[in-house]
């Protein structure tokens, strides 16, 4: 299991959110012809874009944190930067196994297809593992888990009927 700090950094909205935007731009961005190194190019940019604008977002939303009248905007500013970088890792963390499956594609270790449906289907385990993971921080009761688990995986199965559907 992971120490109680490591889960607080990763297991955020923000970790979810990672693996939705990864697992959704590979249903629209993939068709039967697609390459591996296209959808993987073009996700990975998006994921940063993405981060960044988050980022940006954070610090400019938190830029009031600080009651005090006289920080400074420069303190305000780094503190708010900080405090959004901290909170949004999970973004790029839970991101990073998905896109290592398309890397299998580009790699030939796999089919371009075979990887595609690999990085869904991961998609929806991390969404899955993410779920159990919070609950069990404050709950013992493993049917809750699973519950958590099974509704937060269910949303990577949506996206996979979703690419079932458009393509």
């Amino acid at each position: 299991m992971l120490p109680n700090r490591a889960l607080e950094r990763l297991g955020t909205e923000s970790a979810v959110y990672g693996v939705i935007l990864v697992a959704g731009l590979v249903v629209i961005l993939s068709d039967s012809d697609a390459a591996s190194w296209d959808v993987l190019v073009k996700v990975v940019a998006t994921v940063l874009v993405f981060w960044a604008a988050h980022i940006y977002a954070g610090a400019v939303a938190h830029l009031g944190d600080e009651l005090e009248l006289d920080v400074p905007a420069g303190q305000r500013l780094a503190h708010a930067a900080r405090h959004t970088v901290e909170h949004s890792w999970g973004m790029l963390v839970s991101a990073l196994l998905p896109v290592t499956v398309l890397l299998l594609g580009v790699a030939n270790v796999v089919s371009d297809q075979a990887a595609i449906w690999g990085t869904l289907w991961l998609a929806v385990v991390v969404l899955g593992v993410l779920g159990y993971l919070k609950v069990a921080a404050w709950s013992q009761l493993q049917w809750l888990r699973i519950a958590s688990a099974s509704v937060t995986a269910l949303l990577g199965m949506v996206l996979i009927g979703l690419k079932v559907v458009i393509h």
